[in-house]
């Protein structure tokens, strides 16, 4: 028995000391690994990364050169990631769904001296969450741009996939927020800027103070998120950004924020000076405040705050004979509410209004009565709010002398064009959050918009070809009934109106009322449009916005770029009317034409195995759903029948040399001719998409600089490259096989 006891006691030291070295080996390993990824990037200050050079702030630009570098970036952090890690690991600052967030500062800098950072939250090793205020660290990321393709885009840092944290030092002091004014940014009014680049771009991504503010526009959206203008005594403006979810007013917003109304004072507000987007356009200066003590009001002249508005009617349309309630919810200020009106008119008569009733301390509540001038079965309902404290002061939600809430009275069904009316000046529904039944055609089935990447099919329904006729019907349930409608069907949807990211669409779609009507709809013709209706356009313009889930076709377009995004690939290429292509309006011209969602078998990459459009490729006809998605208006074509490969305009390798094909696009053989200097017999040669050689052979030489040669029967259908090669010039193109 002593003997087993002193042998299993060995045993255990045995494995103890073992285990011991196995840590200190696998620490040393950690190590080696952290100084080998050390030594492969160099090392640089916040200041040598955020450094924009003179002339090209001169020319409008905030481009760092830094911008596509890998380094390790050295830095005090100024706001950390998460509320209070590990016992609350709640988003402060936010970038996307996928990132955690925080902003560095330079130890020794005064300009140019700060930086947000970025981490994927599923790189767990890398320590990011643990960060806290006043960390001294060193990590790995990738210098890039958001937005990124614009000169306006600012630099922040993308912490690598492997990229760990180097914690140097704790509790470092951060020194005081510059003082600023709106003048050192922008200069008039947000909607109409000037961005002062110039003075602006050595604060971004630094914490800075304004002063003596007031809010000159705080609006509400459906997603209940608050955009607030602030403005100094000049009129310069500058937007409050709610990246802190201390500012949110929505559901994943930390404390109980409420957002400041049009008319307070704001004594100091202190925040990183970050860039977002606008209806897809970058703005590149606004004021993100981090913790609740950055935003300083002065309560002494506080409005009364309008907190909510919204019409509790039950249907999205009321007929003639309904009254239409209304909640108002109002925040008394520094002085008491002397009256909550609601005015309202019908088809542009004159106002009238009614006198809200106090519920309680924060509820009010109005009924807009029923019109009875109703012609051709509707009418277009108009109305806001109006509160008035005792010092006289009035305040109008929604803001602006012309603007208010809308509903359309019908006393026939629903039609897509009265759900899509553009009420709103980004396009947007306002009947959002009402359940309708529509009934229409499918111009796109589940299995003509897989949209496979995230397994979420998309299918479209159209009741006419006129302007806003066409619906995004969305469903997420794999046994759905609409994941089995047909393109033609005629069909009756019933669900809930949503905004989609920027689309009106109808989701959660009631099965019992949702059905197929027959195999046989209405006739739907696609609209035939131009790029320029959609090129740089933003989020609901007229132009665009009217074909929004709409069946179009582009007649007579040229491919302009295989990859529409540049170092990135989102599945997406570029086309552009053929009268613009290589003209100096081509590039404000381009219409994206997205590959990934359809199910056709092109794209913008042969890495998926599909055919890469590359530049100069014809497209006589290009048909299908356009959508809006990331800032910009797209088209998805559903199967390959939407796209029917034209003529091709080829761009030359090194002369404007000419050159034939007969017949293009090719079925079985064809001749090329091109003209190419030689003083020996040319060789021709055909390559597939993939740069692999396919054919070769010795051109004729029929006369001049005119050499010919035939290109081969039994090429499978796709795009290929051609070059006559001569010994003093080379001639290259692209030619199209098709079945």
């Amino acid at each position: 028995m002593e003997q087993s006891k002193q042998a299993n006691f060995s045993l255990s030291n045995n494995v103890g000391f073992i285990m011991k070295h196995l840590v200190l080996i696998y620490s040393i390993l950690t190590l080696v690994s952290i100084d080998i990824m050390a030594q492969n990037y160099p090392k640089k200050t916040i200041m040598d990364i955020m450094n924009v050079p003179a002339d090209s702030l001169a020319a409008g630009s905030l481009n760092s050169p830094s911008v596509g570098d890998t380094v390790i970036v050295r830095g005090v952090v100024s706001i950390p990631p998460v509320v209070n890690f590990p016992d609350d690991i709640r988003k402060i600052m936010i970038a996307g769904n996928r990132n955690y967030a925080i902003y560095l500062q330079d130890q020794n800098g005064s300009e140019f001296a700060g930086m947000p950072i970025l981490c994927d939250t599923a790189n767990v090793a890398s320590n990011f969450v643990r960060l806290k205020k006043g960390q001294l660290i060193e990590v790995p990321i990738r210098v890039t741009a958001f937005p990124n393709n614009n000169k306006l885009g600012t630099t922040q840092g993308e912490v690598l996939s492997n990229g760990i944290v180097e914690f140097i030092d704790d509790e470092i002091a951060l020194p005081t927020p510059p003082a600023v004014t709106i003048a050192n940014f922008n200069a008039g009014k947000v909607t109409a800027a000037t961005y002062n680049v110039a003075s602006g771009a050595k604060y971004v991504g630094m914490k800075v103070e304004f002063s003596n503010l007031i809010v000159s526009s705080s609006v509400k959206g459906t997603n209940q998120r608050s955009t607030i203008i602030l403005s100094d005594a000049d009129g310069n403006e500058i937007y409050l950004r709610d990246q802190s979810n201390h500012y949110r007013t929505d559901a994943v917003q930390l404390g109980s924020y409420t957002a400041p109304t049009e008319g307070t004072k704001i004594k100091k507000i202190r925040g990183y000076i970050s860039t977002n987007s606008i209806a897809g356009q970058p703005v590149p200066f606004m004021v993100s405040p981090g913790m609740p003590e950055d935003l300083e009001l002065d309560m002494g002249s506080a409005p009364p705050i309008i907190t909510s508005i919204r019409s509790t009617r039950t249907k999205a349309f009321p007929s003639s004979d309904e009254t239409v309630p209304v909640a108002i919810g109002v925040k008394q200020g520094a002085l008491p509410i002397l009256s909550v009106k609601t005015y309202f008119s019908f088809n542009g008569n004159a106002l009238d209004s009614v006198a809200a009733q106090k519920v309680n301390d924060t509820l009010w509540t109005a009924t807009i009565p029923t019109f009875a001038g109703i012609q051709n079965g509707t009418a277009l309902a108009k109305w806001f709010v109006r509160v008035n404290d005792d010092s006289g002061l009035t305040l109008k939600s929604p803001l602006g002398d012309t603007t208010g809430y809308y509903y359309r009275i019908l006393e026939r069904a629903p039609k897509i064009a009265d759900i899509r009316e553009k009420l709103q000046s980004n396009g947007g529904s306002v009947y959002e959050g009402y359940s309708i039944s529509i009934t229409g055609t499918v111009t796109a089935s589940a299995s003509d918009i897989p949209n496979e990447a995230v397994n979420a099919p998309r299918v479209y329904v159209q009741d006419a070809i006129t302007p806003y006729s066409g619906l995004f019907v969305r469903t997420t349930s794999p046994s759905s009934i609409v994941r089995a409608f047909p393109r033609g069907a005629k069909v009756k949807v019933t669900g809930i109106i949503r905004e989609n990211f920027g689309v009106t669409s109808i989701d959660s779609v009631n099965a019992q009322e949702t059905q197929l009507i027959s195999t046989e709809g209405d006739p739907i013709q696609p609209v035939i449009v131009s790029t320029t209706d959609f090129a740089r356009k933003s989020q609901g313009t007229s132009s665009a916005e009217q074909w929004e889930s709409m069946l179009v076709k582009f007649q007579n377009v040229i491919v302009t770029d295989t990859n529409a995004d540049g170092t990135s690939n989102f599945g997406e290429f570029n086309v552009v009317d053929a009268s613009l292509y290589n003209s100096a309006t081509e590039s404000l011209s381009k219409m994206r034409v997205e590959t990934d969602d359809g199910a056709t078998t092109y794209g913008s990459t042969s890495a998926t195995g599909k055919t890469v459009m590359s530049r100069g490729t014809g497209i006589k006809n290009l048909t299908g759903i356009m959508f809006f998605s990331f800032g910009n208006y797209k088209l998805v074509p559903r199967t390959n029948a939407d796209i029917e490969l034209g003529s091709v305009s080829v761009e030359n390798d090194m002369t404007e040399s000419s050159f034939d094909i007969t017949p293009h696009p090719v079925h079985t053989t064809a001749l090329i001719r091109c003209e190419v200097s030689s003083t020996k017999q040319a060789m021709f040669k055909i390559m597939n998409l993939a740069g692999q050689e396919v054919y070769s052979t010795q051109a004729i030489n029929e006369y001049g600089n005119v050499h010919s040669a035939m290109i081969p029967a039994g090429l499978s259908a796709g795009i290929y490259i051609f070059k006559m090669l001569g010994d003093m010039e080379v001639q290259s193109g692209t030619f199209i096989v098709q079945p």
